[in-house]
């Protein structure tokens, strides 16, 4: 009993440890503002990495307290709050709050207590597995927490035929401040796959597609065919060049007179301007523009250090050259598949190979222990 005492009193005690960093992390926040990610970027976050472990072996006896497995879950417990209240609350800034980056540089020194710990008592056999999933986790965390400070994004404006190493922080404007990168973009050619583009029946003066309730668009394609109120549409020819907005040749019968209004319509776009089919004075037949099904770059890039690497750059498909991943942003939308820039979307994250390896140590951790029984 008296065991089963000190126990809840050392948790008890833990749970106080806690609850008082994350008032002074409330504290800092309301008299310094919130945690600016920068103050860890390198060399900050390096040695930090450094530091905390070094500091942990020196003062062996902090070491052990702080090594706490109830420590562990108490701290887990809360991370796991902030991190709830983050997924669920839209537009907070949790992330870049004080108690949560307190909270979460604890969580970093427990696991690493926890590591050196085991260290001083290790067998292969029976702690290979704690090993591997300590290990793993410490080193994602480290990688997504102080790591995230050096990971940058920018935003390149690529002309074809052209070779970029200029990019801005704004979004890609054009009105922000440039800076040269260490990587170029050489835009060899951007395609564009489109939707056909729809047909309708619109009010002349309002635009509203016909019937008001429930509209009826279908595709300006060869032979398409639909019946709107008493109308009968009929797509008789379909011209879709490049550089040349999109036209279809439709034919309109009205079921109740037996008119027949025939002609071209066309979308226009950022030269040509858009060809209505007139019905009647309230009445016309119009385009929609065409929407894109995929777009992509075809590009050559180039590192300082020499490298050079061709492929083809897709939206969700970038391409990779050292640390920096290129990802297909946007286009000129005016030009559609027209378009003869590329504006490409850059990060660099020295961080991620560690991130990786963290993972793959997870696995491994997770395979050997589900091998073992669950054994630790």
């Amino acid at each position: 009993m008296a065991g089963k005492g000190k126990r809840e009193q050392k948790i008890a005690i833990e749970a106080v440890i806690v609850a008082a960093i994350a008032v002074a992390g409330v504290a800092l926040q309301i008299f310094a503002g919130g945690f600016k990610r920068e103050l860890l970027a390198f060399p900050v976050n390096l040695i930090l990495v450094i530091s905390i472990p070094v500091l942990l072996i020196i003062f062996k006896g902090a070491s052990r307290h702080l090594a706490s497995g109830s420590l562990s879950v108490i701290l887990i417990s809360v991370a796991t709050v902030i991190a709830l209240y983050m997924g669920l609350v839209p537009g907070n800034s949790a992330k870049s709050s004080w108690p949560f980056v307190l909270i979460y540089l604890a969580l970093l020194i427990n696991l690493t207590a926890s590591v050196l710990t085991r260290l001083r008592t290790f067998r292969f056999r029976k702690d290979i597995s704690f090993m591997l999933n300590h290990v793993g986790l410490l080193i994602l965390l480290f990688s997504a927490g102080p790591g995230s400070a050096d990971k940058a994004r920018y935003f390149m404006r690529v002309f074809e035929g052209k070779v970029e190493w200029r990019a801005e922080m704004s979004g890609g404007s054009g009105k922000g401040e440039t800076i040269e990168l260490p990587v170029a973009i050489s835009l060899e050619d951007f395609e564009m796959d489109e939707y056909p583009p729809k047909l309708a029946i619109i009010e002349r003066m309002t635009g509203i597609a016909l019937p008001e309730k429930k509209p009826i668009y279908f595709e300006a394609t060869l032979n398409a065919a639909a019946t709107i109120k008493s109308n009968s549409l009929t797509v008789d020819s379909v011209l879709y060049k490049p550089g040349f907005a999109p036209a279809a040749y439709v034919k309109v019968v009205d079921n109740t007179t037996n008119k027949i209004t025939e002609g071209w319509v066309s979308c226009g776009n950022y030269f040509q301007h858009f060809k209505t089919l007139n019905l009647d004075s309230i009445y016309c037949v119009a385009m929609t523009f065409p929407e894109p099904k995929e777009f992509r770059s075809k590009v050559e890039i180039y590192s300082k250090s020499g490298k050079v690497k061709n492929g083809v750059v897709k939206v969700n498909h970038p391409l990779t050259i050292g640390g920096w991943k290129i990802y297909q942003h946007s286009y000129d939308s005016a030009r559609g598949r027209d378009s003869v820039w590329s504006l490409f979307e850059l990060v660099y994250d020295p961080w991620i190979i560690p991130a990786y390896i963290g993972m793959i140590m997870l696995i491994i951790g997770a395979i050997t222990l589900f091998w073992k029984g669950g054994r630790s």
